[in-house]
């Protein structure tokens, strides 16, 4: 394993095992961890200064989201993109998704706003630096602010656990041509429908950006396909 974590900051309030999830599951999303690799706990507990007992539960976690498998006395190790369950993360997604951007679009006012030109602005900046990571980080975040609007923050979380391999899948789309200026206009156009509150055109939009998905499977495939699991 080469990648290496930097030291996790106490002071926050978060719980270790909640940051050494994020930490490791941001590693593999990113593909700093790559299919296959062996997750060696005594070099990760102390390059994050943990112990092990947030390590292991931070495993657990990523064990049950199908990113890492757990060898019972023969290690943990990173797997492949499992198509079976991007199409499972997808239908996640299509079934709270189109109903959080229709609740966004009946409960949008002027305060929100600020929050979603701020996204807008950083991530045309990201594709301009052609940052894939920072992108990706904020893709997600426009997509929690919408069900912050909606009025169910707490459904984000739901479909953050269910997407990690849909999620995997997205991230390796960012470098593809054209990919940055695609989610920025069908972004914006998102954005223009809630403040319309054009519940109608806000779930049009927001499906066909979802629906985007087998594009990004086929050129995953193509370009890499020793990332992606050969399941039938």
């Amino acid at each position: 394993m080469q990648f290496e974590f930097r030291p996790i900051e106490a002071g926050d309030g978060q719980p270790k095992a909640a940051k050494t999830y994020s930490e490791l599951r941001d590693a593999i999303i990113t593909m700093k961890l790559q299919p296959g690799v062996a997750l060696q706990e005594r070099e990760i507990c102390a390059q994050l200064a943990i112990s092990r007992t947030p390590m292991r539960e931070a495993v657990l976690r990523l064990a049950q989201e199908g990113l890492v498998n757990v060898i019972p006395s023969g290690g943990t190790f990173v797997n492949k993109i499992s198509v079976r369950d991007v199409i499972e993360g997808q239908i996640v997604r299509d079934a709270l998704e189109l109903r959080m951007v229709r609740l966004a679009a009946r409960n949008f006012d002027s305060t929100h706003e600020r929050a979603f030109d701020l996204l807008m602005f950083r991530q045309q900046e990201a594709g301009k630096r052609r940052d894939a990571d920072e992108a990706f980080t904020i893709d997600n975040e426009f997509h929690r602010q919408i069900c912050t609007v909606a009025g169910f923050p707490n459904i984000w979380q739901t479909i953050h656990a269910a997407t990690g391999q849909l999620d995997r899948l997205r991230r390796q789309a960012f470098p593809k041509a054209g990919f940055f200026d695609e989610v920025v206009e069908e972004h914006a156009a998102i954005q223009k429908a809630l403040a319309a509150h054009d519940e109608a055109e806000a779930v049009r939009l927001m499906k066909a950006h979802l629906n985007g998905i087998a594009q990004v499977l086929r050129f995953v495939m193509a370009s890499d396909p020793g990332i992606v699991s050969d399941e039938q």
